[in-house]
């Protein structure tokens, strides 16, 4: 018994060689666009998140509310109450604004991303299509970590949030691989079944793709002169694009399973 085990894990082994060095057989010049894509969507996305948030401070600095609301009389106090109202819906609105707006960028830089990686054929029905999944997709994750920040106790909400985190990824790897094949909205639950009936054969690639970026991020920690950080940012890009083939080939191995 002991044998056969050590014959299966050997297989297992070599299984996964064998499809990571046949994905990174498949790398080519087509990796510079995914890292250029990949820095624009992530610097854009920044960029877009510092505008937001520096109208929203701007315009609290601008606004301000009495200490004693009720001293300045019924009509004055209805047009505090109105005008803190507008205030929160200002908030609100711009924030589901800002999130749009990074989930189009997500879907036309990943889309380009993926479908590269994949070998896919890149059209407009395809990032059509792509923008409605992440609608979806990231809509939900965006909901799930914004429920985490206001109803869940400081105290457990970062641990909570690193888990859905992770979660989100591993089953983000999955549906994209598989989107990008199926071109339909029903990857989504044909990448869920997929992720969790066959997590024994993740558990053990995704460990080891975590633990290299954590050992590249301490490395990069290391590096102390005036561009190490978008050296190191450039780095961990790169590392996923080359990621990103092995994880697709596995993902499509793993379903033929």
């Amino acid at each position: 018994t002991t044998q056969q085990q050590q014959q299966q894990k050997f297989n297992f082994i070599e299984w996964n060689n064998n499809i990571l060095i046949g994905s990174l057989k498949k790398i080519n010049f087509n990796i510079i666009l995914i890292i250029v894509l990949d820095a624009f969507f992530y610097i854009s996305s920044g960029y877009l998140v510092i505008f937001w948030l520096q109208r929203i401070q701007a315009k609290m600095a601008t606004f301000q509310v009495p200490a004693d609301i009720i001293s300045l009389g019924y009509e004055r106090a209805q047009q505090v109450v109105s005008d803190v109202k507008a205030f929160y819906y200002l908030i609100i609105f711009s924030f589901i604004l800002l999130l749009i707006a990074i989930i189009f960028l997500a879907s036309i830089s990943k889309g380009i991303i993926w479908a590269k990686t994949t070998n896919t054929k890149i059209s407009l029905a395809l990032l059509s299509k792509f923008l409605g999944l992440n609608l979806i997709w990231m809509g939900f994750w965006f909901i799930i970590v914004i429920i985490i920040s206001l109803f869940v106790e400081p105290v457990s909400a970062p641990l909570l949030m690193v888990i859905t985190i992770l979660l989100g990824l591993y089953l983000t790897n999955t549906l994209y691989t598989l989107f990008m094949k199926q071109q339909s909205f029903k990857s989504i639950i044909h990448a869920v079944k997929l992720s969790f009936m066959k997590i024994h054969l993740f558990l053990l690639p995704y460990t080891i793709i975590l633990l290299l970026l954590f050992i590249i991020a301490r490395l990069g920690n290391l590096l102390k002169f005036s561009y190490s950080a978008a050296l190191l940012s450039l780095i961990i890009i790169a590392y996923i694009a080359v990621v990103r083939y092995y994880a697709s080939a596995l993902v499509g191995h793993i379903d033929k399973l």
